[in-house]
């Protein structure tokens, strides 16, 4: 049987489905406020989660897209998306951006004691654009 090197569209379309739905939860928490959000525990963890598991959509989209095209051999997170960024399917501007997402995830799962509420309210008023660009990257190339 032939091997298929070409992405799976629709993995991609169910990844970034997951990440836009990630989006919007982390959307309805940021509508509710820094104060809000910063003293509710409840809140906190869930915006971390859902922080987590969107980046690790985008991880597992572009190990996917590496696997398929022949990209390289990542030996971590960080060098997926350094593949990207080098085989120009992720903007080379956007690089320590896509590496402050990898240690964000790193961070929540393994050291997430240090996690502090105001840098999770930062990256919900700040960096969720760059889970949207990521989204239109892979629409634009993959859908």
């Amino acid at each position: 049987m032939a091997e298929n090197n070409k992405p799976d569209p629709d993995k991609i379309r169910q990844k970034v489905q997951f990440l836009r739905d990630a989006l919007r939860q982390l959307d309805l928490i940021r509508e509710r406020g820094e104060e809000e959000t910063s003293g509710d525990p409840i809140l906190q963890a869930a915006a971390i989660r859902y922080l987590q598991v969107g980046i690790e959509a985008i991880l597992d989209t572009a190990n996917h897209i590496i696997a398929r095209e022949g990209l390289g051999l990542p030996k971590t997170y960080q060098e997926s998306l350094e593949l990207l960024i080098q085989n120009g399917i992720l903007p080379g501007e956007k690089a320590g951006d896509f590496a402050a997402m990898v240690g964000f995830r790193n961070r929540a799962v393994h050291l997430y004691q240090q996690i502090e509420p105001r840098e999770v309210w930062k990256i919900l008023e700040e960096d969720l654009g760059d889970f949207e660009l990521f989204i239109r990257a892979m629409v634009e190339r993959y859908l």
